[in-house]
């Protein structure tokens, strides 16, 4: 793992708020290990020659949700097959801010690439999201590439 450490990776306010233990098992944090290695340091590393091409400052992306054992996700109100339970998803905002951006970016670069979701969480008006979801695989360790918004709580296919 080149641009993230296993320390962020499960790292969560809402779980230290409730005394959650969210440390992952092993096997957990060998898929943590596979999306990072996979997916997450790509993408990141894409994103970096984007970011210096169109001066956009740092690439750095921070993790908002990584690794979420099933209690932490069932406080949070995540989704009972959430692919975060299982270390196969991440949700990341970039340090620049450039949402937007970013958005596009991974649309564009996720396509031809083995992936199983990319959602555009909980977009305002003109379409920009508050993070972006990246899944590797789903909890059955299968890759559907879901390219997919999400307004107004519901999710809807992102089209052009």
């Amino acid at each position: 793992m080149k641009h993230f450490s296993m320390t962020e990776l499960p790292r969560s306010v809402t779980a230290r708020k409730l005394g959650l233990d969210n440390t992952p098992t092993g096997a957990h944090r060998a898929n943590l290990e596979m999306t990072v290695t996979m997916l997450a340091d790509p993408l990141r590393e894409a994103w970096a020659i984007q970011c210096a091409h169109e001066r956009w400052g740092t690439p750095a992306l921070n993790v908002t949700s990584g690794y979420r054992g099933f209690r932490l996700n069932k406080a949070v109100g995540g989704s009972t097959t959430s692919a975060h339970c299982v270390g196969f998803a991440l949700d990341l905002v970039p340090a620049n801010g450039r949402l937007a951006e970013f958005k596009t970016f991974c649309r564009d670069w996720l396509k031809g690439k083995p992936f199983d979701q990319m959602i555009s969480e909980d977009e305002n008006a003109a379409g920009v999201p508050r993070w972006i979801h990246i899944g590797y695989k789903n909890t059955q360790g299968g890759q559907r590439r879901q390219l997919l918004s999400m307004v107004g709580g519901k999710y809807q296919p992102i089209t052009a």
